[in-house]
């Protein structure tokens, strides 16, 4: 249920997300991005912003002075300066301000006139850079605002956190907050230091944060699968079809259902997924650029430097203060493109560059860990699973040793046939001469080379259908998918015969290269797909597939959109643009009813739900209603984050493991016990359900996942609190068990009953449902009651 309180979280989320994100730099880099273009300026924001707040709060912390106060200064202070310097006032204006503090000048004159006439003056210098194109931005904005209300909507039905990782990412947002960074260990925090930005400029809780600012920048990794399929595509209409496709479709199979989901949850390589796209669209816009002025021709070793070259520098470095996922899928992108501007790289004055460029994107992310790591400061234990992650299956690879070329034959032992003999007996040749024989032996594997080499290929692409199409997207899809792909490859071969046969025989010219995105984007579209299950081809798993679905989804969708694309070009040359803008609308239209009529419409994600939603609500109301640290709460580990900096908690298994002990007490005014009487199946897999035009409540992946409103769930029973507490070697999992779990919950609520039959006017219920009921009681705090009660 959306309630008042969680809408004026997500508002606030939001304006922190745009104020930090883009607002900010584009008042401070006034001045660079003067003139710059709307696609520059995007991408500029989107990655310079993240790799500026990760490095001046890491590096702040490496000089033992991260502080929120250091923060707020650094940064409202280079805010509030570049938006003053920026001000110039004439002596009317001047006069108008004087009168104003005087009191001579009314504050209704300045606000509606003279300030409303500059908001009018701004509106109108807005409206005539997107007029040209109102169409295209209008329904480029309806899908981005859709596309944030379908992964923000799980955060308003389930509003906990969807991913058990979020806790572990929250405890070192709390540990920037304490002026320690990497507290767990070195990671890239690009994210955490992100968030941290966000709660000391603005205040706003990190568990809202970390609740909402997902849904809000998807439309970032959106926006800039766009743009990289704007450059691809040569009609700017395509790209639409694109965001349209893939927020829309239905998915095949839980991997992919699962990588969806995680775009809804603020987590770090999701957080920095959209910089694969601007990376390799910055690099390709550089390799692009032409190259015109007078000293071109004539100065031929000099270097080649382009604006585009620094947003893929801080989109490379933005990648890896993310995450490495990111980085290793940028990489992928990259090279997809590089393969087939090999001649453009190596161009004199374009290669060393690049190289430098990407030298520095590596280097400004690198930095801080680097330092960190001279410090003292050991890496964070993920990144040794990583890394075993990789070792592992690169070991299975070298493991698997087929039969050899000298493998003898039946009966023989390999150790006692010489190789020569070996060959004559498979070739059962009579005797010639050894030059003879060693040359007809050599011409044989030449000639044999393109038939492995064809064999392999075909091979390799067999293995990506079977563990990469076929499991993604069915047997049926993956057939119209690759017989898609395959036609735009037709299609674009006789594209380039038609220029050819053109040239030739009418001498004229033909923009040959207006399509040259289209084999770069349908390789890297098989690479991405082939490391999904890299260890089907004998490669190492690098990224987890799982993690790669949502990027795999969106760069297969702009394949199968390429003849379409083909099309819009041809009309493009017969109708005026306003015919193709309402072509455009009608195809948008006509994609989704058909996709909703072939039931292809997709639905609803799920939430790995650990709480009931009261439970979070009643902890808001405590946090919003008492004084700080006047209060402790009792309960499972969860709810520890959302009272972080508020009030303390006790962790339930400690609370009863001490409740026989005298001497236990908790020194607050208000204790507050939290009792499941219908114990929570942790971390089940639950899915939404909603109105039919956002998502369809479609047959769950996973036979054990639940669907709202239903939650999977046992009962407390006095036959399951005289049980004795289940030990485990790590105590977090009598809370996720769901045996362990209510035998808790049945001993507290059990201690709860004794409780209020010792101090009935004490114990008082503060929230109670059919799932979930919360004790209170107040106390003297220098006088509390002993909770030993056996």
């Amino acid at each position: 249920m959306i309630t008042f309180y969680w809408l004026v979280e997500y508002g606030k989320v939001l304006f922190g997300y745009l104020f930090l994100m883009f607002v900010w730099p584009s008042v401070v880099f006034r001045r660079y991005l003067r003139g710059k273009s709307k696609l520059f300026r995007f991408g500029f924001c989107a990655t310079a912003q993240v790799v500026i707040v990760n490095t001046v709060v890491l590096s702040l912390g490496l000089f033992h002075i991260l502080n929120r106060w250091v923060v707020v200064i650094l940064f409202y202070g280079l805010f509030l300066w570049n938006l003053l310097k920026g001000i110039h006032f004439g002596r009317e204006e001047q006069k108008k301000i004087q009168g104003l503090l005087l009191g001579t000048y009314g504050i209704k004159s300045f606000l509606f006139a003279d300030a409303a006439g500059w908001v009018k003056g701004q509106l109108r210098r807005i409206w005539k850079e997107i007029r040209p194109h109102f169409g295209e931005y209008l329904l480029l904005f309806v899908i981005l605002i859709y596309g944030m209300i379908y992964f923000s909507y799980g955060a308003f039905q389930d509003c906990s956190y969807g991913f058990g990782d979020l806790y572990t990412h929250h405890s070192w947002i709390y540990g920037l907050m304490e002026g320690k960074i990497f507290s767990a260990g070195i990671y890239p925090e690009g994210m955490h230091c992100f968030i941290y930005g966000m709660y000391a400029l603005l205040d706003i809780k990190v568990y809202s944060i970390l609740l909402f600012l997902q849904g809000i920048h998807t439309a970032v990794f959106l926006l800039s699968a766009y743009s990289l399929a704007r450059e691809v595509f040569h009609t700017r209409y395509t790209s639409l079809f694109v965001l349209v496709l893939f927020l829309i479709l239905d998915l095949k199979c839980h991997n992919a259902v699962a990588s969806m989901s995680r775009l809804q949850w603020t987590l770090p390589q999701e957080f920095g997924l959209h910089t694969q796209f601007l990376c390799a669209l910055y690099m390709i816009r550089y390799l692009n650029a032409s190259r015109s002025g007078p000293d071109h021709g004539k100065k031929r070793f000099r270097l080649y430097w382009d604006e585009n070259l620094l947003v893929f520098t801080m989109s490379l470095s933005a990648s890896i203060a993310s995450h490495f996922y990111p980085a290793i899928m940028a990489f992928f992108l990259c090279v997809s493109f590089a393969l087939f501007s090999l001649k453009k790289i190596f161009t004199k004055g374009h290669f060393l560059p690049l190289v430098i460029s990407a030298i520095c994107g590596v280097l400004i992310a690198a930095a801080p860990m680097a330092g960190a790591y001279v410090s003292g400061i050991e890496f964070q234990g993920s990144i040794g699973w990583a890394m075993n992650i990789i070792n592992t299956s690169m070991g299975i690879e070298e493991g698997q040793e087929g039969p050899s070329e000298g493998m003898a034959p039946e009966g023989a032992h390999p150790e006692e046939m010489p190789l020569e003999e070996k060959q004559e007996k498979d070739e059962d040749t009579a005797f010639v001469g050894q030059e003879e024989k060693a040359s007809r032996t050599f011409a044989e594997k030449i000639s044999e080379v393109p038939t492995k080499a064809a064999g392999l290929c075909m091979g390799i692409i067999r293995n990506v259908y079977r563990s990469g199409y076929t499991l993604i997207y069915g047997t049926e899809r993956a057939k119209q998918i690759v017989t898609v792909t395959v036609f735009a490859i037709l299609l674009w071969l006789v594209y380039r015969l038609f220029c050819a046969l053109w040239g030739i025989c009418l001498k004229r010219r033909i923009d040959k290269k207006c399509f040259d995105g289209y084999m770069p984007m349908i390789f890297a579209s098989f690479l991405y797909m082939a490391f999904y299950d890299a260890q089907s081809i004998g490669l190492p798993q690098l990224v987890d597939g799982v993690r790669l679905c949502s990027s795999i989804h969106i760069l297969t969708i702009a394949v199968i959109f390429m003849p379409v694309d083909m099309l819009f070009s041809l009309l493009a040359l017969l109708c005026r643009e306003a015919f193709l803008q309402i072509l455009t609308l009608l195809s948008v239209i006509g994609i989704c009813a058909s996709t909703i009529l072939l039931g292809c419409y997709h639905g609803y994600l799920y939430y790995e739900l650990t709480r009931y939603n009261s439970v979070v609500m009643v902890t808001n109301s405590i946090i919003e209603t008492l004084p700080r640290y006047t209060y402790t709460i009792v309960s499972p580990t969860d709810e520890m984050y959302q009272t972080i900096l508020y009030g303390w908690h006790e962790e339930l298994l400690s609370f009863l493991e001490r409740s026989t002990d005298e001497t236990y007490m908790l020194p607050t005014e208000y204790v507050f016990i939290y009792v499941e009487k219908r114990p929570i199946r942790y971390a089940q897999n639950h899915f939404f359900s909603g109105p039919p035009w956002l998502a369809l409540e479609k047959d769950q992946y996973d036979t054990s996942a639940s669907r709202c409103p239903e939650i999977d769930a046992s009962n407390i029973s006095q036959e399951a609190a005289q049980e004795d507490i289940m030990r485990f070697s790590n105590s977090w999992w009598i809370y996720t068990q769901l045996e362990s779990r209510t035998i808790l919950e049945s001993k507290a609520y059990e201690w709860c009953q004794r409780f209020a039959q010792l101090y009935p006017y004490e114990m008082n219920i503060y929230y109670e449902d059919d799932d979930f009921v919360c004790y209170y009681f107040r106390q003297e705090p220098t006088a509390p009651y002993s909770l030993g009660i056996g």
